[in-house]
């Protein structure tokens, strides 16, 4: 995990309704490495997650001590185009980013994934598990330099586990990957945790 900050807010305050969920707190994420935000159900996982995708880029409050770095989310919504198919969903998504994986690198993911025989499948005839790999791949073919994941094992067989995992451990070494999980995969190496609802971060 890299010492140099990419991103910090130092006074992070956040309000669903009339509930404040932080108010004033410190929070900043090092240049690479796998950090996971934890905390009660309820505490602001989700919340602070949207925060930094929306207004990590626009906001004041928020600083880039190293530049600003486009930033991809994998959220509950996996963010495809169902009626099309895997290729062309990732070609369309590589398209909207000047820093995207060259062909050769996505189709190797395609396959790392075991997707590349339904790669030409409209995206509604997968499984719930298949449906989750395709939007893990979505998220990663623009290249972003933040990637925010929120529950992304959600669906995914034993087999796909340990491939995303590996992924991840691999991935963490060139980019900041910042998760909310409730449970943590075996095998799966966190270098930093931020916990949400505590008095300090």
């Amino acid at each position: 995990m890299s010492q140099d900050v990419i991103l910090e807010n130092k006074s992070l305050t956040l309000t669903v309704g009339y509930k404040t969920l932080f108010r004033e707190l410190p929070i900043s994420f090092p240049s690479t490495g796998l950090v996971l935000i934890e905390g009660e159900n309820g505490a602001g996982k989700t919340t602070l997650l949207r925060e930094i995708y929306l207004n990590g880029t626009d906001s004041p409050n928020w600083h880039w001590p190293l530049g600003k770095q486009n930033i991809g989310f994998l959220g509950h919504e996996l963010g495809l185009y169902t009626s099309l198919t895997l290729e062309e969903n990732l070609r369309y998504f590589s398209s909207l980013s000047k820093t995207s994986l060259s062909e050769s690198e996505i189709l190797s993911m395609v396959d790392f994934y075991k997707l590349t025989r339904r790669k030409k499948d409209p995206i509604y005839t997968y499984s719930r598990g298949m449906k989750q790999k395709a939007a893990i791949l979505r998220t990663f073919v623009s290249n972003p330099k933040i990637i925010l994941m929120d529950e992304p094992f959600t669906g995914l067989d034993k087999e796909a586990i340990s491939l995303f995992t590996s992924h991840l451990n691999r991935e963490k070494k060139d980019r900041l990957i910042v998760v909310v999980l409730h449970e943590i995969p075996g095998g799966l190496i966190i270098d930093k945790k931020i916990s949400i609802g505590k008095e300090k971060f």
